[in-house]
């Protein structure tokens, strides 16, 4: 029997009966600040932290980078006591307009800079070999810092020479090869170094070289004049190129328990392949080790200060789940576009092909999750497109892919400090995307902040819902012959993830509507069984999913069939893992393994979809639509948010993994915009009616109880065949932008307008365009703006309907209809990228920065000079579109 319910939102803080409230400034998104030069002022940082704020931001996060040509004598030496002053003032100023201060402890990337010395310095391990004869002398190798040598005969023995080669005096009783194995200088210095910051790159494998690195930070805040920053922060290890620490083989020894001294050749890569990569795999354990060492003493530094850590660990060679875990806030990123298939998401000039992958995002969060942190956050929008052609169309569904991934604090990249005497389009930084009060779009940022604060709020309430916890079997990456002794795992390359069972499994649980999170050996060793569920620190979790692989350390094979034993479903749907990794202490390892797997070979194995039907995981129906979804729980329910990023609408029944008396949706676009979701009981299960267009994205709230009363949600169906077309001529207005305000205009028909001449091709900026038309009928409507170029603020009988600027540019106006004669106002901002098109071909000279200067999205000098014009205005048709308003939808 069905029964139809009618819910409503309310309970959590964020909502209010039947609309959104504002959102908490803590939940709007935040953005990095390059300092350039450390040029900064206190009257320059107080009007722009307030413009900031107005635009919806909600925090800065400092990175002092290289300066602008010609203020060189407004440069401040990073840490010195004026650098000192001017971050004081920055806090002090951001908490008097309701923002946060977050900072690097650095400059550039990675740390590093002139308190490095020679001792801590990042270094490598150079592997070399060479063949040797019989009885002919070996000279002495010229590496400087040589540590060990040892010789392979060709029967197989070897032998320990270091002292004999370094003294110049030996010679081989037998041919064979000699492996010689060197510490060196990586060489690298700080990336994009601010004044003062220049440097060294800091040895990533040593905690003591973390804590000498610090001590410079000690001295700077010893008389630190106000308030700290929120938080610290260490960017991604792409740019470390060190694989090795001052000596790296005694600890191997103490941490392994074998000389890793006898297995140079095995570590260079030569000899059998599995006793290759048994040693790589106890290498690489070994690099994890120190390297949370080393996090962890920045972390503890950190909380000495009051500072919380945002860290992003990816492209390290260490466990990015445990690694990520440390922090307070685990930080990923997506570096160039995604390839939505959304129609009208203009791609044009985006030409990087690596898509970011949602599956490697997770891994942040998954370590928010799991660890218990609140926060999981994410570098936003790094080169997302050619610079000036990036509109707020294309950031949306970025924040989106991070929302359904499970990040609720977005850091947009970048905005860089610009003075109020520099010239549009001011001091830019040379990889990201514009977020700055000199990009066009500025007008409207605030409605782009206004929707991500909105989503940001609701995903921070309860605690993540992810049933499935999914293992993450390292060492199957760690115990690979190939590869680089610092196997990088970066968002950049996903390979290392694609070309596994952990990467197919968590594939095919994303794809299916599966919530899942990943976890560690360490996390799972951790974790406890309670009442048939798994507890975390800071998730709960229905059931433990084994992907294929080849190995697990006996610990968390035992630990796996414990969590079984007291009731919590493990599952091993391709069979259990295969051996134990790394060679240390290898037999007996594998005695201890081997009853174990034999005991894992009779849990239940097979599909995983059967499997998973035996637990209560639930498994909503969204993906199988072609949305994406994360969702929460509550003491009364669950908050869902659901996105559209596919290429076609969504209008019909989407079966529910959760059950609930009431319902309300929220359209987080609009805060004023809610209501009652029609919701059924069925034998099945519940289902909810949803409506998503093409780039749509809505918050769902649900309850285990009836609802406080509120109006139903307006489900509407376009009629499109009785749409009618706006064509009374429109008075066009240029309001703010440059490089000059055209003329008005009296236009009988929209087009782009480039076409009305050069000052209009020319400019970037603010438009207003009025019209008048008369009201159809009644009943409800829906404006559709049609080709928006980029973005527009719709007001309707001098009431502001919405700011539109991502697609569908389409909003409900019937509430805003009068009969008669009606009012629009389109208030529209295209992109800036015709004004600095003319200022290219004019040969306007205003690319004068240090270190790269300012280059395309392809790393080649930027120039604009031979750009078409870029459509801009409101390129029509803009309709009126009477809507069926759907009171009981068919079952």
């Amino acid at each position: 029997m069905k029964r139809r319910l009618m819910c409503v939102l309310a309970g959590m803080a964020l909502f209010t009966c039947g609309a959104l409230a504002a959102p908490e400034d803590s939940a709007r998104p935040w953005v990095y600040w390059d300092w350039m030069g450390s040029a900064v002022d206190r009257e320059n940082i107080s009007a722009l932290l307030k413009q900031y704020a107005e635009g919806g931001l909600g925090g800065v996060h400092i990175v002092p980078i290289y300066g602008v040509k010609g203020v060189e004598d407004r440069f401040i030496q990073f840490l010195s006591p004026q650098w000192m002053e001017m971050l004081a003032f920055t806090v002090s100023e951001a908490k008097r307009v309701g923002m946060g201060v977050d900072m690097s402890t650095g400059t550039g990337w990675p740390f590093g800079g002139p308190m490095v010395n020679d001792a801590t310095a990042a270094t490598k391990l150079v592997l070399d070999s060479q063949p040797v004869e019989q009885g002919k002398p070996v000279s002495a190798p010229a590496a400087p810092r040589l540590l060990t040598v040892v010789v392979r005969y060709a029967d197989g023995s070897r032998a320990d020479v270091t002292a004999e080669v370094k003294a110049g005096n030996w010679a081989p009783s037998a041919n064979g090869t000699l492996y010689l194995a060197s510490l060196e200088p990586t060489g690298q210095k700080v990336k994009r170094a601010a004044p003062g910051g220049e440097g060294p790159v800091l040895d990533p494998f040593s905690a003591e070289a973390m804590q000498s690195y610090l001590a410079a930070f000690d001295n700077a805040f010893a008389n630190y004049p106000g308030p700290f920053p929120r938080g610290q922060y260490h960017d991604s290890y792409e740019y470390y190129g060190a694989s090795a620490t001052e000596g790296i083989f005694d600890i191997f020894q103490q941490d392994r328990g074998y000389d890793l001294r006898s297995f140079l050749p095995e570590l260079k890569g030569d000899g059998n392949a599995d006793l290759v990569a048994r040693v790589r795999n106890d290498y690489r354990a070994v690099l994890d080790a120190e390297l949370a060492r080393y996090i962890g003493a920045w972390v503890d530094w950190s909380r000495s200060k009051g500072c919380i850590t945002r860290y992003q660990a990816h492209g390290s060679p260490g466990n990015l789940l445990d690694l990520y875990a440390l922090a307070d806030v685990p930080e990923t990123e997506i570096f160039g576009p995604s390839g939505y298939p959304i129609p009208g998401l203009r791609t044009e000039f985006r030409p990087i092909t690596d898509q970011p992958n949602p599956l490697v995002i997770k891994f942040a969060s998954s370590a928010a999750h799991v660890a218990g942190r609140n926060l999981a956050s994410s570098e936003t929008c790094t080169w997302l497109g050619e610079h000036f052609r990036i509109p707020f169309t294309l950031v949306k569904p970025e924040l989106d892919q991070f929302f359904t991934a499970g990040i609720n604090h977005i850091f947009y990249h970048t905005l860089a400090y610009s003075p109020k005497d520099a010239p549009w389009p001011g001091w830019l930084f040379y990889a990201s995307t514009n977020f700055a009060p000199s990009n066009t779009q500025w007008p409207h940022f605030r409605a782009l902040n206004d929707y991500a604060a909105r989503v940001q709020a609701a995903l921070r309430e309860g605690a993540p819902d992810n049933d499935v916890l999914l293992y993450f079997p390292i060492h199957d990456i760690w115990q690979r012959p190939s590869g680089a002794l610092n196997y990088q795992m970066g968002v950049h390359d996903d390979s290392w993830l694609n070309a596994s069972g952990f990467g197919d499994t968590a594939r095919w649980l994303w794809r299916r509507g599966y919530g899942c999170d990943y976890a560690s050996d360490k996390q799972l060793l951790k974790a406890k069984a309670s009442n048939g569920l798994l507890q975390t620190d800071g998730a709960t979790y229905a059931a433990v999913v084994v992907p294929r692989c080849r190995f697990m350390p006996i610990e968390t094979l035992r630990q796996l069939l414990e969590l079984s034993h007291q009731g919590v479903p493990v599952l091993f749907p391709e069979g259990p893992p295969q051996d134990v990794p790394g060679l240390h202490d290898l037999e007996a390892r594998r005695a201890a393994f081997a009853p174990l797997r034999e005991e894992a070979l009779l849990a239940p194995h097979g599909d995983l979809m059967p499997l998973l039907s035996t637990t209560t995981v639930k498994r909503e129906a969204f993906p199988d639509k072609g949305l994406r979804f994360i969702r929460r729980k509550h003491d009364d329910g669950y908050t869902y948010f659901i996105s559209n990023l596919g290429d076609r609408e969504f209008d019909g029944w989407a079966d529910m993994g959760t059950r609930a008396e009431s319902a309300v949706f929220t359209d987080p676009m609009r805060g004023d915009r809610s209501g009652r979701a029609t919701w059924i009981h069925t034998d099945n299960g519940d289902r909810c009616y949803v409506q998503l267009a093409a780039g749509e994205s809505v918050l769902l709230r649900t309850y285990t109880g009836q609802a406080p009363e509120s109006k139903e949600w307006a489900y509407l169906r376009p009629v499109l065949k009785q749409a009618t077309t706006l064509t009374a001529p429109w008075d066009v207005t240029f309001l703010e932008g440059g490089p000059q305000l055209p003329e008005p205009r009296h236009i009988e028909k929209l087009e782009s307008w480039t076409e009305w001449g050069e000052e209009a091709a020319q400019f970037g900026g603010l438009t207003r365009y009025r019209t008048a038309f008369q009201r159809p009928g009644a009943g409800e409507y829906i404006l559709d703006l049609g080709d928006v170029r980029e973005s527009a603020r719709v007001v309707l009988n001098g009431r502001v309907v919405a700011t539109l600027f991502a697609l569908p540019f389409r909003v409900p106006v019937g509430d805003y209809l009068r009969d008669g004669e009606n009012e629009l106002i389109l208030e529209v901002a295209n992109l800036g990228a015709n004004r600095i098109a003319a200022m290219d071909r004019q040969g306007v000279d205003w690319r004068h920065y240090y270190e790269i200067n300012f280059v395309n999205i392809l790393y080649k000098p930027f120039d604009a000079s031979a750009w078409d014009p870029v459509p801009s205005g409101l390129l029509g048709p803009i309709k009126l579109i009477p809507a069926e308003v759907i009171r009981e939808p068919q079952t």
